[in-house]
């Protein structure tokens, strides 16, 4: 499948279940980083624009880069209320910005769908001299019991399901830079009533929509994994927010 159609009909579901990164992440970026006021970021692979807003917040201006038109247009939607949101229609190898005409790259929960090689190419052309990427994924505690019998969930409904982010690791985000960057590593542990840890389970490209066969048994299993692992009508599930921040050479 073409990795631009994954989310098709998704964008609405994933805007409402994902979590937003760890605010400790965006203190770091603003307190050691050479960021300035008027620095650009390129948030590519921007999907609903989860990342992106917060930047916004932050008061950077953004080129918001996605190539899936449900999610661009949510973004749009959500985020044209801010100055410096420009929506951009472009992908990993293409992103359809000017030559150095960004200070920043940053990558939120997709680089896992690209193309490394060509990304990398890219990012050279776009980037400003001296400009850094900035990988960043809300990873899962793989060892904690309710991620343990959510993957086995995924393995039993999902045949696309090669571990969670399409099985990225902290090695491939690290080979990216050749081993030179930086990590960054904070809590982000996200608490769920039912409703949003369903949504959050549906959310991802490969589960299964309400038009599968095996849907009605699927949306059970679910269920069955909140009423093991809830505690007074929460679940809570263990994340970390990482980033991986470097230079390309």
């Amino acid at each position: 499948m073409d990795n631009t159609k994954r989310f098709d009909g998704k964008g609405e579901i994933y805007a409402k279940s994902r979590p937003s990164y760890a605010a400790g992440l965006f203190d770091h970026i603003k307190s050691r980083l050479p960021v300035l006021e008027d620095s650009v970021f390129a948030d590519i692979g921007s999907g609903t624009g989860i990342f992106s807003e917060q930047l916004l917040n932050c008061g950077y201006r953004v080129y918001a880069v996605e190539p899936n038109t449900d999610m661009r247009q949510i973004a749009e939607e959500r985020l044209s209320k801010y100055k410096g949101f420009t929506s951009v229609d472009g992908a990993d190898n293409n992103t359809n910005l000017p030559d150095q005409s960004v200070n920043f790259i940053t990558v939120a929960q997709a680089f896992h769908w690209f193309d490394a090689e060509a990304f990398k190419k890219e990012c050279k052309r776009i980037l400003k001299q001296n400009g850094l990427v900035i990988i960043v994924y809300n990873f899962r505690d793989n060892q904690a019991a309710c991620t343990k019998a959510l993957a086995d969930l995924r393995r039993k409904y999902n045949p696309e399901f090669h571990g969670f982010s399409n099985g990225i690791s902290d090695e491939k985000c690290r080979a990216f830079f050749d081993g030179n960057c930086e990590t960054f590593r904070v809590d982000n542990s996200q608490n769920y009533d039912r409703q949003g840890y369903i949504n959050r389970v549906l959310s991802s490209s490969y589960s299964l929509r309400e038009s599968d066969e095996r849907y009605t048994e699927y949306l059970k299993e679910i269920n069955m994994i909140f009423d093991k692992f809830a505690d007074n009508g929460t679940i809570t599930v263990p994340i970390y927010t990482i980033a991986y921040i470097g230079t390309i050479i």
